[in-house]
C-alpha cells in the first residue's frame, strides 16, 4: 500500500514538474515576444493612448511575468519537495483564477457599459492622437493596418476621420480606408469622395470577427481552467505529501534520539 502511494505521488511530482517546466519556458518566450513588440513597435496595437498599460505589448508582459513567476515556484516546490513554494504557487494560482471568475462576472454583467466606454476611448484616439506625433506613431501604424485588413473605416463609419487634430477643417480619411481599387490614387483619401471608401466602421467588423471565433475563445478557455484547476489539485496532494514525509522524517529523528539516550 504505502509503495503503491510513493509510485502515486512520484508519478504527480513528475507530471506537475514537467507540466510547469514547460509552462517556464513558455512564459520566458512571452516574455521575449513583449520585449521584442516594445522595442520594435513602440506600442504598435495600443489603440487605447490614453491607457498605454492597455497596449497589447504591456498585457503580453504582464501576462508572460505571470506565467513565468506561477510555473517557476510549481517547477521548483516539485524539484526541491517544498511545501513553502508549493503553498505559494497553490495561492497564486487560486488569485488568478478568481481574478478571471470576477473579470468574466464584471464583463457580462456591464459588457454595454465597457462596450459604450471602448468605443468612446477609440473615437478620442482616432481624434486627437493619431499621425499627431512621434509618441502616437503606434496608433497611426495600429488604424491603418486594421483598416486595411479588415477592409473598414473608422470606429463606425468614415465620418470619425472628419475635422480630426490631423486635419483640422478638412473632410478626408487615411489612405488605408480606400477601397483597393482606389489605392492606387495617393490622393484617393483626400478627394472627399465618399464612394472611394470603405463604408462600414472597424468596431462592427471586429464584433463580427470576434463572434465568428467565439468557439476557439470557449476551447482555449477550457483548456485554461483545466491547466489550473490540474495544477491547484497536484500542488495541494504535493504539499499534503511533502508535509506528512517531514513529520515522517522528524518522528523516526526523535525516535532514534530516544533509543540512544
Amino acid at each position: 500500500m504505502r509503495k503503491s502511494r510513493r509510485m502515486c505521488y512520484a508519478c504527480i511530482r513528475t507530471i506537475f514538474g514537467l507540466l510547469n517546466g514547460l509552462i517556464w519556458i513558455v512564459g520566458g518566450g512571452v516574455i521575449g515576444v513583449a520585449i521584442w513588440l516594445r522595442i520594435s513597435y513602440n506600442g504598435y496595437v495600443s489603440l487605447l493612448p490614453q491607457h498605454e498599460l492597455l497596449s497589447l505589448d504591456s498585457v503580453v508582459l504582464m501576462g508572460g511575468t505571470v506565467l513565468f513567476v506561477a510555473a517557476f515556484l510549481g517547477c521548483s516546490g516539485a524539484w526541491f519537495k517544498s511545501s513553502c513554494l508549493l503553498i505559494s504557487y497553490f495561492i497564486l494560482v487560486a488569485m488568478l483564477c478568481g481574478a478571471e471568475l470576477v473579470c468574466g462576472i464584471l464583463g457580462f454583467t456591464y459588457s454595454e457599459t465597457f462596450s459604450t466606454s471602448l468605443q468612446q476611448e477609440l473615437l478620442t484616439g482616432i481624434q486627437t492622437h493619431y499621425n499627431t506625433t512621434e509618441h502616437y506613431t503606434g496608433i497611426t501604424l495600429a488604424w491603418n493596418h486594421i483598416q486595411h485588413q479588415l477592409s473598414c473605416c473608422g470606429v463606425h463609419h468614415y465620418e470619425d476621420w472628419f475635422n480630426i487634430s490631423a486635419w483640422p477643417g478638412n473632410s478626408r480619411v487615411p489612405h488605408s480606408c480606400c477601397i483597393p481599387s482606389f489605392q492606387y490614387m495617393d490622393d484617393c483619401g483626400q478627394l472627399e469622395e465618399v464612394s472611394m471608401w470603405f463604408p462600414s466602421g472597424c468596431y462592427q467588423k471586429v464584433q463580427i470577427w470576434f463572434k465568428e471565433r467565439l468557439y476557439l475563445v470557449g476551447i482555449i478557455g477550457f483548456f485554461i481552467a483545466f491547466i489550473q484547476l490540474l495544477g491547484l489539485v497536484s500542488s495541494m496532494i504535493l504539499f499534503c505529501g511533502t508535509r506528512r514525509r517531514a513529520g515522517f522524517k522528524t518522528y523516526k529523528a526523535v525516535k532514534c534520539q530516544s533509543a540512544v539516550l
